[in-house]
């Protein structure tokens, strides 16, 4: 067994000089080849920094450094296996850092800054891996990876940000950015190479992401305060788009299927957007600038079109696609149905139902 601790690590961790009053750190190895590396500092009167480090396989390796403003600050890391590498480093008051790892060569890597920063890092598998960046006040992160080559990597700068993220299976990638306040942000992925991707700016933001199957790709981002987008995807190559800018705006998609993609932007405010496409090849876009407005799209087809756009104030648009039912029916409803709606001005409502193929709407109205 090769145990290493660094001669810092010995001189403050262990020995309770005045500069590193009651820090305290407890390392047991079991195996073959682990490493570990503990670095321990307070400032001025702060200490109780603790670390507690457990490694059972072989070449696990684990570094803590923990700096501390006024202490408190708790990192515990337990590893099983070969060949996993947790790093986790912490600066500031009472944050807390827990990562556990089993499998094969997964790695974390975690960085705290600021105060009461929480993190929870949980892999199992092999070859997943984890980064996690707080910066700020009462930030909180959990990630769960369970499976194959999955990848995680959470940004959090601001105060009372949230992230939750569970990957089940193989080859996710899960990217969130945030920055502000008490935005909120979940990602749950399962099935294999499932992309998603999270950027919040402001306040009280909420994105949630479910992904099952193969090989779906959905982006958000936020911008302003108490925005709301949801996406659920199942089946595959299906894509979904959201930007949201301004306040308490709502956008909802739901994609089944194959190949199927949605953009939604919206700017403003109260605006509600929701798509919900199944079948195959179905496009989907909506455009909302202004207030209080309402556009939902369903689509259930083969190769349908459907485009929203709403400026001004109040208006309601909904369009419904869909192949005509049988075999000749669904033959004829490969041809693409197309349905475009434009509404500027106020309190405007327009319905479009398509039932086949090679059917064409377009509505305007001022």
């Amino acid at each position: 067994m090769k145990f290493k601790l660094t001669v810092l690590a010995a001189a403050i961790a262990f020995s309770g000089t005045a500069l590193a009053n009651g820090n305290n750190s407890d390392v047991e190895q079991n195996g073959f080849d682990n490493e570990a590396t503990v670095s321990q500092y307070t400032q001025g009167w702060g200490g109780n920094n603790s670390s507690s480090v457990t490694q059972d396989g072989v070449s696990n390796s684990a570094t803590v450094q923990q700096r501390g403003w006024w202490g408190g600050n708790t990192s515990e890391i337990s590893q099983e296996g070969l060949g996993n590498d947790a790093d986790a480093f912490q600066n500031g008051t009472n944050n807390s850092a827990e990562l556990s790892q089993s499998g094969y060569f997964n790695t974390s890597d975690s960085q705290q800054i600021g105060n009461y920063n929480v993190l929870v890092v949980d892999q199992e598998g092999s070859k997943n891996t984890a980064s996690t960046y707080q910066n700020g006040w009462n930030n909180y992160a959990n990630v769960s990876q369970d499976g194959f080559g999955n990848a995680s990597d959470v940004v959090q700068d601001g105060t009372r940000n949230i992230v939750d993220v569970l990957q089940d299976g193989t080859k996710h990638t899960s990217d969130i950015t945030q920055s502000g306040f008490n935005n909120t942000a979940s990602v749950d992925q399962g099935g294999s190479f499932n992309d998603s991707l999270i950027v919040q700016s402001g306040k009280m933001n909420v994105a949630e992401v479910l992904q099952r199957d193969l090989k779906n790709t959905s982006d958000i981002s936020q911008e302003g305060f108490n925005n709301s987008a949801s996406v659920d995807q199942a089946g595959s190559l299906n894509d979904s788009v959201i930007v949201q800018e301004g306040k308490q705006n709502v956008a909802e998609v739901l994609q089944r299927d194959l190949k199927n993609t949605s953009d939604i932007y919206q700017s403003g405010y109260d605006n509600f957007a929701s798509v919900d496409q199944s079948g195959f090849n179905n496009e989907a876009k909506i455009n909302q600038s202004g207030a209080q407005h309402v556009s939902e799209v369903t689509q259930s087809g083969f190769n349908d079109l459907a485009d929203s756009y709403q400026s001004g104030y109040g208006h309601t648009s909904t369009i419904t696609q869909s192949a005509a039912s049988g075999f000749i029916g669904g033959l004829l409803s490969v041809a693409s149905n197309n349905a475009t709606h434009v509404q500027l001005g106020m309190n405007n409502s327009a319905t479009t139902t398509q039932v086949g193929g090679g059917n064409v709407t377009n509505v305007y109205q001022h």
